[in-house]
């Protein structure tokens, strides 16, 4: 176990440097993308087509953290083998930990951009409450789906290079049905509970809730959000077990 924990921590280490080798800004980058991605957006959503929403940047600012941290997790963790073709077949060690340290990274950068939200709430100011607790549990479900995604795209696009494109394809339609530019209150209210069955939207909007509302998400869409993750971990594991005994030939 001490040795696996040390193999992730490495590889962590190992990708957190590699992102953003011969970067004058480094990590800054993370941050710098998503504060750009307001602008623009908060310009056409309350500027352009005149949607009047109350602290539209900061409600877009609280969804667009956990959607990062799907998004980009997902697209890097799918070439993971064949970037580290080299290694995979040379070497024998667990393979897994390679999609897994993907995420383990993207997590790094997740809890860094939680602390830059933090010290922006300070300054704006948003009262501070236990409940902002709760984002543990709702962060937890996120990483489990992720881990479990991560090991079945990163097995998959190394058999099936068209993964990656159907990917980038998928992650974009999936953004717009989910609450990331937009609350859940701008939706109709009819659709309104059917619509959080979405995992991610109830995590972007678990978020928005916990922070800014000092809400729970509701209880079933909470479960839905548990089961799907778990079961993208079961389906994950499977899918690695089946396929992975093959990844050096493949390669």
């Amino acid at each position: 176990m001490r040795q696996i924990t040390d193999l992730l921590g490495i590889l962590t280490i190992s990708q957190l440097k590699a992102r953003y080798r011969r970067s004058f800004l480094g990590f800054l980058w993370s941050l710098i993308v998503p504060l750009f991605q307001i602008v623009v957006i908060g310009f056409v959503f309350q500027g352009l087509l005149q949607h009047d929403i109350p602290n539209y940047t900061i409600k877009f600012l609280v969804a667009l953290l956990p959607w990062t941290l799907f998004n980009d997790t997902v697209l890097a963790a799918c070439p993971t083998f064949l970037r580290f073709r080299d290694v995979v077949k040379k070497i024998y060690f667990p393979r897994w930990s390679l999609p897994i340290s993907i995420v383990s990274s993207s997590l790094v950068h997740f809890l860094l951009s939680m602390v830059i939200l933090f010290a922006v709430f300070i300054i704006i100011p948003v009262a501070f409450d236990p409940i902002f607790l709760f984002l543990i549990p709702l962060a937890l479900i996120e990483i489990v789906m992720l881990a479990g995604l991560a090991l079945s795209f990163s097995v998959l696009h190394t058999y099936y290079q068209d993964v990656e494109y159907a990917l980038g394809a998928l992650m974009r339609m999936f953004f717009f049905i989910t609450p990331v530019m937009y609350p859940t209150s701008e939706i109709p209210e009819s659709y309104q509970y059917w619509f959080l069955f979405n995992p991610m939207a109830t995590i972007c909007e678990g978020f928005r809730g916990v922070l800014l509302r000092h809400e729970l998400p509701c209880i079933e869409h909470l479960l839905v959000a548990s089961a799907f993750s778990v079961l993208c971990l079961i389906v994950g594991i499977v899918i690695y077990r089946r396929m992975s005994p093959q990844l050096p030939e493949v390669l």
